[in-house]
């Protein structure tokens, strides 16, 4: 008589594959109703004529050749004005793109881990958890991410690639391997750590010997990353988004970085209170650096241990160690402490040891377990999802979870103001100069609101603060000139207006004010230069057109 186990048939690889996308679909299924964000979104997408206008030859040589948004990301903007052709400005398209990528990418982990390992139950429990883990949620939900999605999708199509060049090890396969790798470092440079993981990956579960051959396969890719590294580097240090020294210590940067390898890992096994923001802390508390630093250190010695048994937690954890590295902010780029983005690869790493680990304990209640995780991190996702649905929404959720988010405070102040909820707006920009006071574009957007309901002499105030804060920035200078010129000061208008169109060439608003503040001093002739010059960067300005009227010239 045969037992029901005998009976049972094994469930196919088709069936999971067709479940492991489905549930991803159905997780991230309510973005297709979501917005498009004021945080990135509008300006780097909407208000970008180059991606918003679909493809053009100007477009695609802009893609290759700009550092907008302090980034070199060619591909990434490709993949944008795709979806500006396709859908025009219906965000919810853009958003199911980013699901979509992300559910094709689930499934080719899956088919990589158990390609290189031939284990189907902890291959699967790995796919799994790239799926559904609300850390992950930040990456998929926001589309300004799309850069996350698709360099981890050329990720995990370069490490195929690199299985077909080990099984048959042809120029041709190795060629095919560098292109889809070229790809994803157009896609976004987090994918320069690959190397280091194929490295890993040689010693398990793939087991090659070697040493020299293995390193030398590696050194185009090792070559290229350097490059685009330097790239992004320059990009983002021309954008303002490199951190000096002197504003954030390199042991303030070491602390965090050891805080931020454990915070993550907390976040992996309990993950609450997420946000789009996490502000950089003053301080950490002595005491918990050094536990965090020993525990790193305590973890890194106990796997080396026992590599010869169990090579998969050596891997597992130094691959996620090594993929944070480049974001884990001894280099500081941007203000934040840390991401839930940072995380969309090395969590992979984490989610190895845990499975076979796990599949050397009693399977049943084992699989329970795994089940049991994957559904609550996959209902805590779904939950997490829908605080991007838009900015309102994602703005209160942080200030609701976290202490002290004056970004958040910020863009929530900036929004309300757009919608003329003017006295709501004063007191959200106004709790994100007290939390911190050293912002400029903060005091700056203050200062607009202030002018805009009438407290001039508190606006100029906020303007002349913001200078202070950033004098290279040309909207405070030219902000400033037309409250100035409206102020009846002229003379230090024209200071100030003349900064910014040097800062800025093509601020319109800057030569408008100019324009009128020369009208003031009755120097007619050069403020109808200025007036013009408003015109032709902006055909639309109608206050610049009826100025040169008055002036009695027609344009």
């Amino acid at each position: 008589m045969k037992t029901a186990d005998a009976k049972r048939k094994p469930i196919s690889d088709r069936a999971l594959y067709a479940t492991l996308i489905l549930v991803t679909v159905m997780t991230y299924s309510d973005v297709g109703r979501f917005a498009f964000l004021s945080f990135d979104d509008t300006q780097g997408l909407l208000g970008n004529p180059q991606v918003r206008d679909g493809f053009s030859w100007n477009g695609i040589a802009w893609a290759f050749t700009t550092g907008y948004a302090s980034n070199w990301f060619p591909l990434t903007w490709l993949s944008h004005m795709l979806d500006f052709q396709l859908f025009g400005a219906d965000a919810g398209w853009h958003h199911l793109t980013n699901v979509l990528i992300h559910a094709v990418s689930s499934a080719l982990l899956f088919a990589l881990m158990k390609r290189m390992t031939g284990r189907k139950w902890e291959s699967v429990f790995v796919a799994f958890v790239f799926a559904l883990h609300p850390l992950h949620v930040e990456s998929v939900a926001w589309i300004s991410e799309r850069k996350d999605v698709l360099f981890a999708f050329f990720w995990f199509l370069t490490t195929w690639l690199y299985l077909d060049f080990v099984e048959r090890r042809t120029i041709g396969k190795y060629l095919l391997m560098l292109a889809a790798f070229c790809l994803g470092l157009m896609s976004k440079q987090m994918i320069v750590t690959l190397p280091f993981t194929l490295l890993l990956l040689d010693a398990w579960p793939l087991k090659r010997t070697g040493p020299k051959t293995l390193i030398l396969e590696k050194t185009p890719l090792v070559a290229l990353s350097i490059a685009a590294s330097a790239i992004a580097f320059l990009a983002q240090r021309q954008g303002g988004a490199v951190q000096s020294l002197a504003s954030i210590p390199l042991a303030s940067r070491a602390a965090n970085a050891a805080m931020s390898y454990v915070i993550y890992i907390a976040n992996f096994i309990w993950p609450a209170r997420l946000a789009f923001f996490y502000p950089y802390p003053s301080r950490w508390p002595v005491g918990e650096v050094v536990f965090a630093a020993l525990a790193l250190v305590a973890m890194s010695v106990t796997v080396l241990m026992a590599y010869r048994k169990r090579p998969y937690l050596a891997v597992g954890w130094f691959w996620y160690l090594g993929t944070l590295a480049p974001v884990i902010g001894l280099i500081q780029v941007g203000h934040q402490a840390r991401a839930d983005r940072y995380t969309y690869i090395p969590l992979i790493g984490i989610a190895i040891m845990l499975a076979w680990w796990a599949a050397e304990l009693p399977r049943k209640p084992v699989a329970a377990l795994a089940i049991a995780a994957c559904m609550g991190w996959g209902i805590v996702a779904r939950m997490q999802v829908r605080h991007w649905r838009d900015s309102a929404a994602l703005y209160h959720h942080a200030i609701a979870v976290t202490d002290g988010n004056y970004l958040a405070h910020l863009n929530l102040g900036v929004d309300l103001a757009a919608q003329g909820e003017y006295q709501k707006a004063l007191r959200e920009l106004d709790a994100s100069i007290e939390e911190n006071p050293d912002q400029a574009h903060a005091r700056n957007s203050l200062g607009g609101v202030l002018y805009t309901v009438g407290r001039k002499d508190e606006a100029i105030e906020q303007f002349t603060q913001a200078i202070r804060l950033a004098p290279q920035d040309a909207e405070p200078h030219s902000n400033l000139g037309n409250a100035l010129v409206d102020a009846g000061r002229p003379d230090d208008a024209i200071r100030e207006l003349n900064t910014a169109v040097r800062l800025n060439p093509g601020m319109a608003n800057a030569y408008f004010g100019l324009g009128r503040a020369l009208v003031a001093e009755k120097r007619s002739q050069e403020a109808v230069t200025c007036f013009s010059e408003a015109l032709r960067i902006n055909p639309n300005f109608t206050q610049a057109r009826e100025q040169l009227r008055a002036l009695g010239v027609n344009r």
